[in-house]
């Protein structure tokens, strides 16, 4: 495996189920949350958990599809591909979009397995930057609403 792909995979890893310096991962976070909180939007949230974990999945759906050659697909932000509005109403529905979002960690290991080093560098397809860019905003995308889910959980429970 390339050094430079190596360590973006491992710090796609630490983030979503490691045990990364700042604290929690991802997936212990959304593991210690019960469905029943959420849809919850308590005290200044605008967003509720479910909804924040779908906004996760669709960016990384987003970096897949690049990553895949898809040149054409596109997310409009603050658009409904952005975010998705999102109603848990029971544990099975909780356990499925914890479990879309794991599907998309495995894909996006996955084809970052068959890159390059110089891959990081070519351009993403319709936009101004590159791969290495991408992986590196998806990574710190999921630790930023990491946060988020965290003080919305805790709100959510006081």
């Amino acid at each position: 495996m390339e050094k430079e792909v190596g360590t973006l995979i491992d710090k796609l890893n630490d983030s979503f189920l490691g045990e990364p310096w700042y604290g929690i991962s991802l997936m212990e976070k959304l593991e210690q949350i019960d469905y029943s909180i959420a849809n919850s939007v308590p005290g200044e949230s605008t967003n509720s958990i479910a909804r924040l974990v779908h906004h996760i999945i669709n960016w990384r759906i987003f970096a897949i599809e690049k990553l895949q050659g898809n040149t054409k697909f596109n997310i409009e932000l603050n658009g409904p591909g952005d975010w998705t509005d999102i109603t848990i109403d029971s544990e099975k529905e909780w356990i499925e979009l914890k479990e879309k979002l794991v599907q998309t960690q495995d894909k996006l290991i996955e084809l970052l397995n068959g890159k390059s080093d110089d891959f990081l560098s070519r351009q993403v397809p319709g936009h101004t930057y590159d791969f290495r860019f991408l992986i590196e905003g998806i990574i710190q995308h999921d630790i930023y609403h990491l946060g988020q889910i965290g003080i919305v959980a805790k709100q959510a429970v006081s």
